[in-house]
């Protein structure tokens, strides 16, 4: 069960830190598992992760696949996305990371069509089938560290405004955004 904490953790560009001692399923009858591991596995961790965004920020929680993850009071979108912390993954190959809609990568939604307009140049034309796939429907992105995440280091979330996110991503692939460019946007960092 998660609490609720007292402060709204979600002002743009502040970069907020947690430590994370380890996960534990505490059993019925009575013992307790140490699954800290799951948290590195994306599939197994997304939910939870954005679970403790939404009670660390204030956010509602809202959809999953469609519509954006969490809410706020207004009524608009958060999405959620995930990527490599320096801290852990520090190559350069690391920098770029999925931002847009997953539909926009998959061989069977748009990723085919956006891929074959990338080769032809036609960034414009990618980036509208991106916008119509997720940018247009979110107010915010909620950046989380949590792509490979280990507890050694704090879990670490930002949340950045769509205009910002769409000026910053990446000039050869509209899905794409850089890390340090959204790193370098920060100006406050909070220790929760």
């Amino acid at each position: 069960m998660f609490v609720a904490v007292a402060n709204s953790f979600r002002d743009p560009f502040t970069l907020y830190e947690l430590d994370i001692r380890s996960l534990t399923l505490n059993l019925a009858t009575g013992p307790s598992l140490d699954v800290t591991a799951t948290l590195s596995n994306g599939r197994a961790s997304y939910i939870l992760f954005q679970h403790l965004v939404a009670n660390l920020s204030g956010l509602g929680e809202f959809s999953e696949g469609g519509d954006s993850d969490l809410v706020d009071e207004a009524g608009r979108g958060y999405e959620v996305k995930s990527y490599r912390d320096p801290e852990l993954w520090s190559r350069p190959t690391w920098d770029l990371f999925h931002t847009s809609a997953s539909s926009t990568f998959g061989p069977n939604n748009h990723g085919p069509r956006i891929k074959q307009l990338l080769r032809e140049d036609a960034y414009d034309e990618a980036l509208e089938i991106c916008m119509r796939s997720g940018y247009d429907k979110n107010a915010f992105y909620v950046y989380t560290n949590t792509g490979g995440f280990v507890p050694e280091i704090p879990f670490r979330y930002f949340i950045i405004p769509t205009q910002t996110v769409l000026d910053t991503l990446s000039r050869t692939d509209p899905r794409q955004i850089s890390r340090r460019s959204l790193l370098a946007l920060l100006t406050d960092t909070v220790r929760i």
